[in-house]
């Protein structure tokens, strides 16, 4: 399984959906914990959710490097852009610079890293990248790793 992270605001939802567009299987993590009811006080039981096959080709979330992928594609953007981002979220100032020190920490790179080897996280910059490109990008990644 493929799976799509990084902090929130960097992209994984439009990429998700444009891979179902062209006939990639992609689904959101949080779709899937919540239709599996394991999800309290905005926490996910990731225990509980590693126990469930998820039919799809790709995963996106936050949290998805925390699944058993085959392949972690951790995506990351400018830190302007992320702020814009999450201020039109409604995140609070707090959130917003948990989620940026996250990022610059590389504290998702680090858990993937736990879980596999280096050659199977791939780190993508969307900073200046348009829709298309990152998604071009993305699909390029997976082609490869086939």
């Amino acid at each position: 399984m493929i799976c799509i992270t990084g902090i929130p605001a960097t992209g994984k939802t439009t990429i998700c959906g444009m891979l179902n567009e062209h006939g990639i299987k992609c689904v959101s993590l949080n779709d899937v914990a919540r239709d599996l009811n394991i999800i309290e006080n905005e926490s996910i039981d990731i225990d509980e959710l590693k126990k469930h096959k998820i039919d799809a080709d790709v995963i996106e979330s936050h949290y998805s490097h925390l699944l058993n992928c085959d392949l972690v594609i951790i995506l990351y953007n400018d830190i302007d852009e992320i702020k814009k981002r999450m201020k039109l979220r409604n995140y609070s100032e707090s959130k917003i610079n948990e989620n940026i020190d996250a990022m610059l920490a590389d504290v998702i790179y680090y858990e993937a890293l736990d879980r596999m080897p280096a050659g199977r996280i791939v780190r993508v910059n969307a900073h200046g990248m348009s829709r298309n490109d990152l998604f071009n990008k993305i699909i390029e990644i997976i082609n490869s790793f086939k």
